[in-house]
C-alpha cells in the first residue's frame, strides 16, 4: 500500500471525531459509514484506494460496533480507478462489517456466505417495502423503487406511508 502523509493527515479528522464520541458512548456502540466509491460533491481521489483502507486498518483498532461501507454504485462513481469492494476492507477490518447500496437478496446472501460482509443495510428497497423481511423470506416480488424525489422531502404521506405492504400488493 502506497503511503504519504496526506493519507495520515484526511484521516485525523475522523479520528479527533470518533476519539470524542467513544469518549462519551463506548465505542462498541458507535459505528462509522464509509463511501469509498462515492463522488457526490466531488468526492474521491486518486488515492482512495489507499486512503480508505488505511481507515479501514486504523479503525480497527477501535473495537467498534460496525464498520459501515457503503461499496456499491448506485449513486454514482467517480471512476478513479477501480471500485472498491467489501472483501478489500474484510482483509483488513476484523470487525462488524456492513455493506450497502444496490444490493438485492441474492447479491446479499451471497456477500455474508463469502465472509465479504456479516450485514447488508437496505435503504431503498426499505423505502418502497416496509416489509422487505417478509418479502425476503417469502421470496416475494418488491414493490417499484420509490422515485428520488420522494426520499427526505416534505411531500406529506406521499414515500413515507403510502407503500403497499405483501398482503395488500398480490
Amino acid at each position: 500500500m502506497i503511503f504519504n502523509h496526506f493519507i495520515e493527515n484526511r484521516y485525523r479528522f475522523l479520528a479527533e471525531v470518533t476519539d470524542a464520541v467513544c469518549s462519551v458512548w463506548p465505542s462498541n456502540r458507535v459505528g462509522v459509514r464509509l463511501a469509498p466509491n462515492g463522488c457526490f460533491n466531488d468526492m474521491g481521489s486518486t488515492d482512495f484506494r489507499e486512503q480508505f483502507l488505511y481507515v479501514a486498518k486504523q479503525l480497527n483498532a477501535l473495537d467498534l460496533a460496525y464498520l459501515h461501507v457503503v461499496d456499491g454504485l448506485g449513486f454514482g462513481f467517480h471512476e478513479l480507478g477501480e471500485a472498491m469492494t467489501l472483501a478489500e476492507f474484510r482483509e483488513v477490518y476484523d470487525g462488524v462489517l456492513i455493506g450497502n447500496c444496490g444490493y438485492d437478496k441474492e447479491t446479499a446472501d451471497e456477500a455474508i456466505a463469502k465472509g465479504d460482509a456479516d450485514l447488508i443495510a437496505f435503504g431503498r428497497p426499505f423505502i418502497s417495502n416496509p416489509d422487505l423481511v417478509e418479502r425476503f423470506e417469502q421470496d416475494a416480488p418488491l414493490n417499484e423503487m420509490a422515485a428520488m424525489e420522494h426520499w427526505y422531502l416534505p411531500t406529506g404521506a406521499k414515500g413515507y406511508v403510502d407503500y403497499p405492504v405483501l398482503a395488500s400488493s398480490t
